[in-house]
């Protein structure tokens, strides 16, 4: 009974169901990766000032400006924009956990540094147009900031048209919140590269 079954069975029909199925999938695995329309950036864009550091709410449940966002940490963004001036880049990382990351609208990484254990990571950096448009000179004094000359390192500059810069802290409770604010409400982006 189940040989005869069998007989009758057409296995071609099978095959290319399954190749069909297999079609299907990787298209719609294609189209998944490059639909930006959830991106991170687009999300931060509505709501989002350009050129401007902003410190993120405490992550909640309900109040989750990203999809797994840890919330045993805090957030700074800015949304930035090379399009009419360069943007200055200023923030300090003084523990092991802090880090700052400078990404382009489609995701991919131009920029990050972690504190290291030893000393406090000051970054400094200026974030210019991806043409060859002259902008100006930037103003080379850092102490506007209240960073001292000699505690930072020789400024990089990075070509990017837009993007999003995030400055991560850990939250080590109750009693250290207020230092670790403190610090994340120096990071900066500036526009004019001063």
């Amino acid at each position: 009974m189940l040989v005869r079954l069998l007989q009758r069975f057409d296995f071609r029909l099978l095959a290319i169901f399954l190749l069909v199925a297999g079609i299907v999938h990787l298209i719609a695995t294609f189209m998944a990766v490059n639909d930006a329309r959830g991106s991170a950036y687009s999300r931060l864009a509505r709501s989002l000032p350009k050129n401007q550091m902003t410190i993120a709410s405490a992550v909640t449940p309900q109040h989750q400006p990203l999809p797994f966002l840890a919330p045993d940490e805090h957030y700074a963004f800015c949304l930035f924009d090379t399009g009419d001036t360069t943007i200055r880049v200023r923030a300090l990382l003084p523990d092991l956990g802090w880090t700052i990351g400078i990404y382009a609208p489609d995701g991919h990484n131009l920029y990050f540094a972690a504190a290291s254990a030893d000393r406090e990571t000051t970054v400094d950096l200026s974030i210019v147009p991806a043409d060859d448009r002259f902008l100006g000179l930037p103003q080379t004094s850092s102490t506007k900031a209240g960073i001292t000359p000699e505690a930072v390192d020789t400024q990089q500059s990075i070509a990017a048209e837009k993007g999003l810069i995030v400055v991560r802290a850990p939250d080590k409770g109750d009693p250290y919140r207020a230092d670790e604010q403190a610090v994340l409400s120096k990071a900066s982006c500036t526009a004019g590269g001063a």
